[in-house]
């Protein structure tokens, strides 16, 4: 299960929604986040099997340099939970609509797009 989250999200307000969903489910979870690929640095190089990136779907239709930063992400064993825009990024991948409550999010979370199955332990 991801306990390490790395947001994209250009609305500071559902930015710090999101945050707040993930503390309140996973309190010892580490966050970064930002508005924009440049704004996460060196936080996206360690997505790993133990993090999810939750990303706006828009920015990744708008950047190929995002779109292969979450393929590789994926590659690496990362959750991968798009909000917004469901257009393919190429790699496993949960969608949520917006607007989204903590339910989806969290839900979105705990899928594993790769097997179809939730890893929900908690």
């Amino acid at each position: 299960m991801a306990r390490n989250f790395i947001i994209i999200e250009p609305d500071p307000v559902v930015c710090m929604d999101i945050e707040g969903m993930l503390i309140a489910k996973y309190p010892d979870c580490q966050i970064a986040a930002g508005s924009s690929l440049a704004e996460i640095g060196a936080a996206i190089y360690n997505c790993g099997p133990d993090s999810a990136l939750i990303v706006r779907g828009t920015l990744i239709s708008d950047s190929d340099d995002l779109k292969r930063v979450v393929q590789t992400a994926a590659a690496r064993g990362a959750k991968i939970v798009v909000l917004g825009d469901f257009n393919d990024v190429g790699c496993p991948a949960s969608y949520v609509e917006l607007p989204f409550t903590s339910e989806t999010v969290c839900a979105a979370v705990d899928f594993d797009a790769t097997t179809g199955h939730s890893d929900l332990t908690s």
